[in-house]
């Protein structure tokens, strides 16, 4: 369990938490844990963190003419955690008895937690969560075009945390191919285009998610208008070690997230070389998009 721990507080740290939990034991929060409960409680989590790293990608349709033309930027996303997010129905777990369920925090719960009373006064408690509304994720970008309409896209974080945890990659790659040049006075811009991701932490967690879509948008001056439709999929295995009266067992699972179609709209200036935009993506899983980047 140290080391799930160790995880947790590192994943906290990359994602602007650590303020939030540094005060807190996180073992606490899944050590009673099996796979079944572990994974309910940790869905939520998935299904943030997957919709955080499938956000960010453009912020136009627009690409330019062949030749050499590059933006690099900082892209900052913040996954809105719902009400519902934020309780799961978890059961106790033997030799506890009877077995009773009960509406429990998940990750994104409230940290008071839940209990239950047993068989001759015996308590079970369920840990609380970091009672968060957010969750954010900061990523730097690099997008490099146009060749026959066609831009490419990287994303990339590498650093060892230490010894225990390893070393903390996040690595994306991603096109997109203009539709509207082959569209004579188009009054819009439309692209088409794909991304895949892989994070990764030491042998603790490793996620991965893809994006398929069509953007399109509209400027004027230095104003530009964008919207996009989106099929994404994301998914976090995560292992950790289960420790109970009986002894020690390896628990892992697989966590797919609940996102599968995203719609965003967005608003973006640019002035000289200064690039900002922001956008809303409505899904299973809502997120806000910002960023800040330069670019000729």
């Amino acid at each position: 369990m140290k080391r799930f721990s160790q995880f947790m507080i590192t994943f906290a740290s990359v994602t602007g938490m650590l303020a939030a939990v540094s005060a807190q034991d996180l073992e606490d929060y899944v050590s009673k844990y099996t796979s079944e409960n572990g994974a309910k409680f940790m869905q939520p989590l998935a299904d943030a963190f997957g919709a955080n790293l499938n956000s960010g990608f453009y912020q136009s349709a627009r690409l330019g003419p062949d030749g050499l033309h590059v933006y690099i930027g900082v892209e900052t996303m913040v996954a809105i955690i719902a009400n519902s997010q934020k309780t799961f129905l978890a059961k106790t777990e033997a030799p506890f008895t009877p077995q009773q369920t009960v509406a429990a925090p998940t990750i994104f719960g409230s940290s008071a937690g839940a209990a239950v009373t047993g068989n001759g006064g015996t308590v079970f408690n369920f840990p609380g969560g970091l009672d968060l509304d957010k969750l954010p994720l900061a990523v730097p970008q690099l997008r490099v075009g146009s060749l026959r309409g066609t831009e490419a896209s990287l994303r990339f974080i590498e650093a060892k945390i230490d010894d225990n945890i390893g070393r903390v990659k996040l690595f994306g790659f991603g096109a997109r191919h203009s539709l509207s040049q082959y569209l004579k006075n188009s009054p819009v811009d439309i692209t088409v285009g794909f991304f895949i991701q892989k994070f990764k932490v030491g042998d603790l967690v490793d996620a991965r998610s893809q994006y398929y879509g069509l953007q399109s948008s509209y400027t004027r001056g230095v104003l530009t208008l964008y919207s996009g439709f989106g099929l994404e999929s994301a998914s976090l295995d995560m292992a950790y070690q289960y420790e109970s009266i009986t002894g020690t067992q390896q628990i892992a699972f697989d966590l797919q997230a609940t996102n599968a179609v995203r719609l965003t709209t967005g608003l973006a200036l640019q002035l000289a070389i200064v690039h900002l935009h922001v956008d809303y993506n409505f899904a299973a899983q809502n997120v806000v998009t910002g960023g800040l980047g330069f670019g000729f």
